[in-house]
């Protein structure tokens, strides 16, 4: 009946999810594996985590790509109020305040960095859309300030020794985000019942 489909109608809208799990298919491609979990606030804002951790060594320790990295993400999701009452939560368009850090060891052949970095302060702007029921497409860039600790150092005895042979500090300032994001929704089962929805 009518009064079936309305119904129907409404619990999808009013349908809310706990949490988003996504990892970043970018990262995914160059055998970096990741995770994320996003928690929507009401209609307009999320907190997003973040955690990437490749810890590779390749070819008999000639070749390291040791990754720890995890960092926060608020976002506020645009639109007017009344198109953000109607709108499926985590979709549309967001912009997003996040930091971060964590060290790394890499290496080619004979030479490599190991060091500690940190994203004191950076600004995003991103848009998710729906590919299917709980399924999302995400798209994300970011611009921020990232400083890196670093030794340099030369490989010995068949890789196994480190022979170090300088430290600095870099600072960049630019794009240190991107991500194209797969993204799984879950919520709470709402249970549709004579006389409305419970």
């Amino acid at each position: 009946t009518m009064e079936q489909v309305r119904q129907q109608e409404q619990l999808a809208k009013n349908k809310r999810p706990l949490f988003a799990l996504k990892t970043n298919l970018l990262f995914d491609v160059a055998m970096m594996p990741n995770i994320e979990i996003e928690v929507p606030i009401g209609k307009r804002w999320s907190i997003n985590g973040e955690y990437m951790f490749p810890w590779w060594l390749f070819d008999g320790d000639k070749y390291s790509m040791q990754i720890l990295m995890g960092g926060l993400e608020g976002r506020y999701w645009l639109g007017n109020s009344k198109k953000r009452q109607t709108k499926e939560v985590l979709t549309g368009h967001f912009l997003g305040l996040y930091a971060g850090g964590g060290k790394y060891d890499l290496q080619w052949q004979d030479n490599g960095y190991q060091g500690e970095f940190f994203i004191a302060a950076g600004i995003s702007y991103g848009y998710a859309h729906r590919i299917g029921r709980n399924l999302r497409m995400e798209y994300n860039i970011g611009i921020g300030l990232l400083r890196t600790n670093y030794e340099y150092y030369h490989t010995l005895d068949n890789y196994q020794t480190l022979l170090w042979q300088n430290n600095g500090r870099y600072t960049w300032l630019g794009p240190t985000k991107l991500k194209i994001s797969l993204v799984w929704l879950f919520g709470r089962k709402s249970k549709l019942q004579k006389g409305g929805i419970k």
